[in-house]
């Protein structure tokens, strides 16, 4: 047994300080949570470094999922919220989640809503999700509301893996085929530098570019590798900033295949997420204040803002994407008939499946062309090289010859 030093929320302003036994971190945060606090960090007394507390492990999709979809089931069914929660906190092997999950039943059994106990953790449950929330609690249908969230974020994270696996490869071949060059330049040409020297002067053009560009990454290397990382890491930053957001969205939305995919995928996202918040009650004006923000690519969230603002000036949302070229005119047109005929909740639907099928569809393509262009572009590289070394080694048997 080993002593624990704790800071935990008492209530949502209150903090205390505190020692437990317990046989390790895990079981100390359980019982923490049993004396109804909330950890905030956990430490082993007289410990030379403190483990963490895994409250920073990302608590990914694929759980909020399974917790949307339990809990509708749950609801269904007939259980109470307050049991359905401790069923699913009890459930769940992911310790910061069910420390989280603790806390709002805490939350909820003092007599705050749901939506409200979900909106204490921002990180976790999106400003989206306790919208959907607060409306199925408002409407009387909340395990409607809840499967509808489970839904959404189950044909979101398809597609999000589905460009995953897509990209998988040929980074995977981009990697090896840049540490097989690396290692040619690097130690195979170096140790034959020797027979290469013998030649002198008449050295063929391939052979002298190789030995040059081997030569310096041998000389420059302490220089190179600092620079790439520095060269990394502004990158970084700059693709963080306004400018490189903005930056990037242009390029990404004009490059060949690729844009398309990113097009139709925020698209089909977009139209998903009105869908599901017009369902619930809500004004499309309001929707679209909670929806484009969703959205990864600034450029088509810079001109769905624009589409928004028009519509709040008294302008019609299926004319405004019209007039917008950077956006699908079809789907301009498909809003405009729903506007017309009261079926908007139908056309969105009938988009974001379009759009969706052919996101995925792209990919196949996507993936398909890569494959065999990212094999071509290596094997011509790496060959390229093994000729270069080869071509003086076939002159000298021939002038010996």
């Amino acid at each position: 047994m080993a002593t624990y030093v704790y800071t935990a929320k008492k209530s949502t302003a209150e903090t205390v300080n505190g020692q437990i036994n317990a046989k390790n971190q895990d079981e100390a945060i359980d019982l923490i949570n049993q004396l109804g606090l909330l950890p905030v960090s956990v430490e082993e007394q007289g410990a030379q470094r403190a483990p963490e507390i895994r409250r920073h492990k990302p608590i990914k999709s694929k759980e909020l999922y399974i917790f949307s979809r339990q809990l509708a089931n749950l609801l269904r069914s007939g259980v109470t919220l307050l049991r359905a929660l401790t069923i699913i906190k009890d459930q769940t092997s992911h310790v910061y989640f069910k420390t989280v999950l603790t806390h709002i039943i805490m939350e909820v059994q003092n007599g705050r809503p749901l939506s409200q106990s979900l909106n204490l953790y921002p990180k976790i449950f999106s400003n989206l999700y306790v919208t959907m929330v607060k409306a199925g609690e408002e409407s009387g249908n909340l395990e409607q509301m809840l499967l509808n969230i489970a839904e959404y974020q189950h044909s979101q994270d398809e597609i999000k893996s589905k460009v995953r696996m897509a990209m998988a490869y040929p980074l995977l071949m981009a990697v090896v085929g840049i540490a097989t060059v690396y290692f040619i330049l690097a130690f195979v040409l170096p140790k034959m530098s020797g027979l290469f020297e013998t030649i002198g002067d008449s050295l063929p053009l391939p052979t002298m570019i190789l030995m040059g560009l081997s030569a310096f990454l041998s000389r420059w290397w302490f220089i190179l590798l600092p620079g790439l990382i520095a060269g990394i890491v502004a990158l970084n930053y700059f693709r963080k900033s306004p400018a490189g957001k903005a930056f990037f969205s242009r390029t990404l939305l004009s490059t060949p295949l690729f844009g398309e995919i990113i097009l139709k995928s925020e698209l089909s996202r977009f139209c998903r997420t009105l869908l599901l918040l017009i369902k619930s009650g809500m004004s499309i004006i309001k929707a679209l204040e909670i929806s484009i923000p969703i959205l990864s690519n600034d450029l088509i969230k810079e001109h769905l803002y624009r589409c928004n603002q028009r519509l709040i000036a008294g302008g019609s949302f299926g004319e405004e994407i019209r007039k917008t070229k950077a956006l699908p005119d079809m789907m301009g047109h498909l809003i405009s008939v729903g506007e017309e005929t009261g079926s908007l909740h139908d056309v969105l639907q009938d988009i974001a499946i379009s759009y969706e099928e052919e996101t995925k569809e792209k990919i196949k393509v996507m993936t398909t062309l890569l494959e065999p262009l990212m094999i071509l572009v290596i094997g011509a590289v790496i060959g390229f090289m093994v000729f270069a070394i080869l071509l003086p080694i076939f002159q000298m048997d021939v002038l010996s010859q």
